[in-house]
């Protein structure tokens, strides 16, 4: 899934990325993070489509935000500058481990595209609109076929995201869009405020959960091979994979995408191989000859990722 809260220095931007575009980038994070906005947008992804609503404001610096699910059983996001909760009215009985889709808002989309030349031509498209708003258009094109396309409308206006597509060989997976969109000077506490009534269960989603739980240390595992562009952002033991047990962790990012692997000793325990795919997030596992159970779960196309789990090698210079 894609984010566009980035950051992006235009000394940073290779020749084949636009630079006008790359402006845009910069304008684009900036908004996210200073502009006050209430706004009602559809995320859909594979054969799901939510409608949601989205509170943002920055008070003297300090972000607070409540995505609101619209359709089906009442869940709320909360983010209050770094903590994020998540509320449901008491009667819920889903798993309290859930993640919440929160499209390109959600913390854990964040990228770093200072090197997205490397993988990608970002190159400006006609001006549209989106939402009743007059819009710049920017077009993202993967120079191979292991990662996915973007297409990403800009309000003129402020800078602000409006709408995205993640494509695929044509194919769109993931859309993201406005249908009304207010831009406040100011945001009232009431409309940050949980609006589920009643007794409510709160927890903390497990989009907040993988950097507490990751232990950073050398991996006994490597990728013998990865995409061009791609480069490891972390790598440990996460504790609690699967129950009690342990798991190595690498994950990599090219700037937009990102995936993980995790290598997980089950001695003779049968484990199934599995292929999933949900909008442009695919999740494939495998156990190994020597009874280890290996996952990839990430954000590129599904010959990627099946690729990647036959790379996974034991590494020589880990400790």
């Amino acid at each position: 899934m894609l984010t566009f809260a980035l950051a992006i220095s235009v000394s940073h931007v290779q020749a084949n990325v636009d630079k006008q575009a790359a402006a845009w980038f910069m304008r684009m994070s900036e908004a996210f993070q200073s502009q006050n906005y209430d706004g009602i947008f559809v995320y859909s992804h594979g054969n799901n489509m939510e409608t949601m609503r989205i509170v943002h404001r920055n008070l003297n610096g300090h972000e607070k935000e409540r995505i609101v699910r619209m359709d089906g059983s009442r869940h709320e996001l909360i983010r209050d500058g770094d903590q994020v909760i998540c509320v449901h009215s008491a009667d819920w009985e889903g798993d309290i481990n859930h993640r919440i889709p929160a499209g390109p808002f959600a913390k854990s989309f964040v990228r770093d595209v200072t090197s997205l030349g490397e993988s990608y031509d970002l190159t400006m498209a006609e001006e549209d609109r989106v939402a009743g708003r007059d819009a710049i258009s920017l077009v993202i094109s993967p120079k191979d076929n292991y990662r996915y396309g973007y297409r990403v409308w800009l309000d003129k206006e402020t800078g602000l995201l409006l709408k995205t597509v993640l494509l695929y060989r044509g194919k769109v997976l993931e859309r993201f869009q406005f249908t009304r969109l207010n831009i406040a000077e100011a945001i009232p506490d009431d409309a940050l405020a949980i609006g589920i009534e009643g007794e409510l269960q709160v927890h903390y989603p497990m989009l907040t959960q993988p950097p507490e739980v990751v232990e950073p240390k050398q991996s006994a595992w490597k990728l013998a091979w990865t995409p061009a562009g791609f480069v490891m952002r972390m790598e440990g033991i996460r504790r609690d994979f699967g129950g009690d047990s342990q798991a190595s962790t690498l994950t990599y990012t090219d700037g937009l995408a990102a995936f993980s692997v995790f290598i997980e000793k089950i001695g003779n325990q049968k484990f199934e191989s599995m292929v999933a795919q949900q909008g442009a997030t695919v999740a494939v596992s495998a156990k190994t000859p020597d009874n280890h159970y290996v996952t990839v779960v990430g954000e590129v196309p599904l010959p990627t990722a099946k690729r990647l789990l036959e790379s996974v090698v034991l590494n020589s210079e880990s400790k």
